[in-house]
């Protein structure tokens, strides 16, 4: 599927780890973004697919990795409550959405400077980012919550949270505690 070209590795970001934020709002809403490079998704297994190949494809060739990449999610990310599997809202980026992304990328690492600019963890512009949501029935439900991700993701480096909510008087200062 692919031809062979010059190998061209490229980690301009320097950080190819997965993350996951689970977020449990007032409403009982759980959002669940899901954040990683593309490319270090697909070169989980034993074929390796370039930067600069996957960003040159044509438009229904990179369809196919994207049905994969969709596919995958569909069928390993699993969200339980306890023993009872939850049906998830999936908002998914386009093929071309995706594929916009990566060309950013590939660009952009062909003309910046990689030691010019800090990458941090919130600074993951050329990761795809999914995200689903569900709702709870109740409150207490947040503690029975159990996912698991595609493996070929790797690492994930996971964020949780739910509310806290509290007062503050005008001219207090806010901490958390």
């Amino acid at each position: 599927m692919l031809m062979a070209t010059t190998v061209l590795s490229v980690e301009g970001h320097g950080l190819a780890s997965a993350s996951a934020k689970i977020e449990v709002r007032p409403s009982r809403l759980v959002e669940l973004r899901v954040q990683f490079d593309f490319i270090e998704l697909l070169n989980h297994g034993s074929k390796v697919y370039p930067l600069a190949v996957v960003a040159a494809l044509p438009d229904e060739k990179f369809a196919l990795l994207y049905k994969e990449v969709i596919k995958l999610f569909d069928n390993e990310l699993k969200v339980m409550l306890g023993t009872k599997a939850v049906v998830l809202n999936k908002r998914y980026p386009t093929a071309q959405q995706m594929f916009s992304l990566l060309k950013g990328q590939l660009v952009d690492s062909q003309f910046s400077n990689p030691a010019s600019k800090l990458y941090t963890y919130s600074d993951r512009r050329f990761f795809q980012v999914l995200a689903f949501d569900f709702k709870l029935l109740t409150a207490q439900e947040s503690s029975q919550l159990k996912v698991t991700f595609p493996k070929e993701l790797g690492d994930i480096y996971i964020t949780y949270s739910k509310p806290k909510s509290s007062s503050l008087h005008p001219g207090e200062s806010w901490q958390p505690n």
